[in-house]
């Protein structure tokens, strides 16, 4: 996303650059002396790499003043980072947030601007040039913008603090209550300490106006009239001053917007092999109800829907294209390697948020599925194979890096107990016969026992001298109808061999499907709240009627609903720009949803979940061991 034009960058790099060489007028007395260039770091620097970085420094001007951004920012930033200690590297860190907003480098302009003024100091007379600078840069953030502005104390040159408030007129639209209400903390607790008693910083009114607005919306008559006093008093101007005489009056002004305006973007196959195609429609539906419905009358929700058609390169295309386009978060990429394609497409960090995609732990911030690994379900898990003491647990798991994963994750946690793991036995993801894995798995918990004990494989009167041993298997619900049965056929039931699953075996659709004498007795985790009858789908599915004016038939669009309710719910917490909304996700709690309840951990979705015997198809949670 471009964050402004190159011309005001230019504009304001020039009159940096030449703001101390202007003469002397002979009218009126002479101009305070120029404040001195900061270094960045204290210390000797050699006369060769003195001239090394003044040459750098003029080679980095040139290319701004000519247009070429980057190539500023390039050589800016070597001078930052390569001679700190050079008596140009202050103002080459002035450079580089000038030349990184000119590049759309929005939140390096920002870091940039904000160690400079780490260096001058808040009263230095450069800070509000900075400030604005700022309040520029953030505006794919406007909960920071504000922040930024408001920062500008009640001296700043007319001319910056006009620019402050235009900027911040438009930056206070889209940012949430909570970061308003800091940003006025902020603005009051800087125009105190000003030597100018009584005056105010220049956006502080603005602040006032809107948070007013805001207030009076939602019933808080008091506090709204109180606020909008105070931005009269602070010298509201213009629409600030209309906004707030029309809160006093107890009303807004006609067409006055109070919502929250976000966007979320969705990538999705829709035009793909049938199947799904087909899938992919339902779950647009769970997406479109959620950006309709979820967030209330205080905010205005845009969904831009993409088809990439099931074509990576396309995937990859459209990511890119709606973070240009400023979009919170974008959902879809239904397969693992379709939100791979899309996390490596990302220029900015746009969360990615797939209802399906069986990944294990991402490398990058900001990647997420529901279908992700639960480790706290499996810790559960674990405690529950320890309290029913068994010796022993070998694990069968396919190739794919969800079922790894899961199949480490239990394998720590039952070592933390004492628990033997007696093998791994691995199949190719796909396949549809076990037998050489459930053998295998078979012997290495019952060989040596058998042996031992002169027992024959068939012969089970004496079962009971055994160890407890069990076999974990971290299988999808599509593999589950195709490995229970083979389970049972390979007798590990008639060896004393307990099986332990994932929430794959407790799903509704694999009981319906599997036949009960092949699932009962097998213990698995299962999310809470997952039901046709839990709360959290009641309302999902009442939504979705309203919205749609037709029957609810199918479970699919729930799943599509929960992935953009995660990212909705980050945005109501405050969270915008992409690292606000990773912040805000792993600090929003627990979200209940169609499908169950939802919390962020670590950088990643975690169900709720608790762990259950499955007798007669019927799911009986066990209390916690």
């Amino acid at each position: 996303m471009r964050f402004a034009s190159g011309r005001f960058v230019r504009a304001a790099a020039l009159a940096f650059l030449a703001g101390c060489a202007a003469p002397e007028s002979d009218a009126g007395p002479p101009a305070p002396p120029a404040p001195a260039d900061p270094v960045i770091v204290a210390g000797p620097i050699g006369a060769a790499r003195q001239a090394q970085a003044s040459e750098l420094f003029a080679r980095a001007e040139g290319a701004l003043r000519s247009g070429d951004a980057e190539e500023a920012l390039s050589l800016s930033t070597r001078v930052v980072e390569e001679f700190p200690s050079a008596q140009v590297s202050g103002r080459a860190l002035m450079l580089q947030a000038q030349s990184a907003l000119a590049a759309g480098e929005g939140e390096t302009a920002d870091g940039a601007a904000e160690r400079y003024i780490d260096l001058v100091g808040a009263a230095d007379p450069r800070v509000p040039e900075l400030r604005v600078l700022q309040g520029r840069a953030l505006t794919a953030r406007p909960d920071l913008a504000v922040d930024r502005l408001a920062r500008i104390g009640p001296g700043a040159p007319p001319e910056q603090a006009e620019e402050a408030v235009a900027i911040a007129r438009q930056a206070v639209m889209d940012a949430p209550l909570s970061a308003l209400e800091d940003a006025i903390g902020v603005a009051e607790a800087i125009a105190a300490e000003a030597a100018a008693a009584g005056a105010a910083a220049p956006v502080l009114p603005v602040l006032e106006a809107r948070v007013a607005a805001l207030l009076l919306r939602a019933g808080e008559d008091g506090r709204s009239s109180e606020l909008a006093r105070a931005a009269l008093t602070h010298g509201a101007t213009g629409p600030d001053a209309v906004l707030a005489e029309s809160v006093l009056g107890g009303s807004l002004p006609e067409g006055y917007v109070t919502v929250r305006r976000v966007s979320l973007g969705a990538v999705l196959p829709l035009d793909g092999a049938p199947a799904l195609s087909a899938f992919s429609a339902l779950l647009l539906e769970g997406i479109q109800v959620a950006a309709a419905t979820a967030m209330g009358p205080d905010f205005e929700v845009a969904l831009e829907v993409q088809d990439d058609r099931g074509e990576p390169e396309r995937t990859a295309e459209l990511v890119a294209e709606l973070e240009r386009q400023g979009v919170s978060g974008v959902v879809g990429f239904l397969q693992d390697l379709s939100l791979e394609i899309a996390a490596d497409a990302r220029e900015a960090g746009v969360p990615l948020m797939s209802p399906t995609a069986r990944v294990a732990s991402y490398s990058e911030p900001g990647v997420y599925s529901l279908a992700s690994v639960d480790p706290v379900g499996l810790a559960e898990l674990a405690r529950h194979a320890a309290s029913m003491g068994y010796q022993r647990i070998a694990l069968i798991e396919s190739t794919s890096p969800l079922s790894i994963e899961e199949s480490t994750t239990f394998r720590n946690e039952i070592a933390g107990f004492g628990i033997e793991t007696a093998g791994r036995f691995s199949f190719v993801e796909g396949v549809t016969f076990f037998e050489e894995q459930i053998l295998a798995a078979r012997d290495s918990l019952r060989a040596a026992e058998i042996r031992a004990l002169g027992l024959t494989e068939e012969d089970t009167l004496r079962v009971e001298a055994l160890d407890p041993v069990a076999v974990f298997v971290p299988v999808p619900a599509e593999d589950v109808e195709l490995i229970a049965p083979q389970i049972t056929h390979f007798g590990l039931d008639t060896l004393g061999i307990d099986v332990l699953g994932t929430s794959g075996w407790a799903d509704p659709q694999a009981l319906r499907t599997v036949d009960q004498r092949h699932t009962d007795g097998v213990v698995a985790t299962a999310p809470i709240g997952a039901g046709t009858d839990a709360p959290g789908y009641l309302r999902f599915k009442a939504a979705y009627e309203e919205h749609f004016q037709r029957t609810l038939v199918s479970p699919v669009p729930a799943a599509g609903y929960d992935a953009a309710l995660l990212l909705l719910e980050a945005l109501r917490a405050g969270g915008s720009g992409p690292s606000g909304i990773i912040e805000a996700l792993e600090s929003v709690g627990e979200v209940e949803g169609a499908t169950g309840v939802f919390s962020v951990v670590d950088g990643r979705i975690v169900r709720r979940t608790h762990v259950v015997l499955i007798q007669n198809g019927i799911l009986t949670p066990i209390p916690p061991g």
